[in-house]
């Protein structure tokens, strides 16, 4: 096999902002600081949880008084200069300013983690990513032996990895949020999942390539699973968008 390569040291967290949960009460008409905020409409996230992210970066140091992250918006129409952000803390917003680069500077300071004010933007929510680079520890890839290998062990390294990334964002991986997948290079070879019942055939893309999803019912029955053994195997952040994609395949 020609190894696993983990394709996350720059990893969009697409869904950390989308997420609803961390939005005010709908009751709520305005920000904390007295700004007009839709409550279904805009992206946020709590301050505790941007430096985390931000402490995540590999790049970075845990007491730094500053961290520099980069953010942009899936949306091609929308340059940097277009998003504006800033931390919602009661009567006094704290403006974070987006360079022509996209990077903005978050400050860390103890009233700030006390207050743990949202960051609020003027996007719609989903539609931010930040980047941040992440160490992930070396994973073996998955052992295949004569051109077959158990499900659960195929999946191993994408779940070592999956573990690392909730330590960042706990709701990684979880239903319409963002996850990983398998992208699985045969040089044109199909894959098969092996069960009781009959077999699923996987036929790669017009670029060769197989995109695989976790699924738990399959985790739970742990079928064999053929794949040449020379595969090429990464471990790929996908948005809910995309993972819709490569399910109606």
């Amino acid at each position: 096999m020609r190894g696993l390569t983990t394709l996350i040291a720059i990893l969009t967290l697409v869904a950390v902002l989308a997420n609803s949960g961390f939005a005010q009460d709908k009751e709520s008409l305005g920000t904390l600081s007295g700004r007009p905020l839709s409550y279904s409409s805009l992206a946020r996230l709590p301050y505790r949880h941007l430096i985390k992210i931000a402490q995540s970066d590999s790049r970075s140091e845990v007491d730094a008084e500053t961290y520099r992250l980069k953010i942009e918006s899936s949306n091609s129409l929308v340059s940097s200069r277009d998003i504006e952000l800033y931390l919602d803390v009661k009567g006094a917003p704290v403006i974070l300013v987006v360079d022509n680069d996209g990077f903005v500077e978050v400050p860390l300071n103890k009233k700030l983690m006390e207050l743990n004010p949202d960051l609020v933007a003027n996007q719609p929510k989903g539609t931010l990513n930040i980047f941040v680079d992440l160490e992930i520890p070396k994973v073996d890839p998955p052992k295949i032996k004569d051109g077959e290998v158990d499900y659960r062990e195929l999946f191993r390294p994408l779940l070592v990895i999956q573990k690392e990334m909730r330590k960042v964002d706990p709701i990684f991986g979880l239903a319409g949020q963002q996850q990983f997948v398998l992208e699985v290079d045969t040089e044109g070879t199909s894959l098969k999942i092996i069960r009781e019942l009959g077999a699923r055939t996987f036929r790669p893309n017009k670029d060769g390539k197989i995109y695989m999803i976790l699924e738990s019912y399959l985790f739970e029955e742990n079928p064999t699973v053929t794949i040449p053994d020379d595969a090429k195997i990464q471990v790929l952040p996908k948005t809910p968008e995309e993972i819709e994609e490569i399910r109606s395949h």
